[in-house]
């Protein structure tokens, strides 16, 4: 995936500010959005990252009200795994975050399975 972004003068004056590389930047806001990372570690600082996605689903989310049901399941089934595995306790936050990556590569294969047809 290649993309191209045209920052703002803000966004480019706080990177020269602090000697920050945009690229180095924006890739690690992309590392952190995660279902299964946001699900497990409630309380877990990288978790902005996921909430600034949500925020943007439901701002600029493109048919969002036809799609969405098609992902509830997917995403309550996500919950009930994950906190499944947490009431054991936070220790098992690797593996609550491991099972849900394993619902989320399942509903990925049906959507695209879905969209393809």
């Amino acid at each position: 995936m290649n993309v191209t972004i045209k920052p703002t003068e803000d966004f480019s004056v706080l990177c020269d500010l602090f000697k920050v590389e945009p690229q180095a930047l924006l890739q690690e806001f992309v590392n952190q959005v995660s279902f299964p990372f946001y699900y497990s570690q409630p309380d877990g600082d990288e978790r902005w990252a996921t909430l600034f996605f949500l925020y943007y689903l439901g701002k600029y989310g493109r048919d969002n009200e036809v799609d969405m049901p098609q992902h509830e399941p997917f995403m309550n089934q996500m919950a009930e795994v994950v906190f499944q595995h947490l009431e054991g306790g936070h220790q098992n936050a690797t593996k609550a975050e491991a099972a849900g990556r394993k619902v989320m590569k399942n509903w990925h294969k049906q959507i695209m399975e879905k969209r393809g047809k």
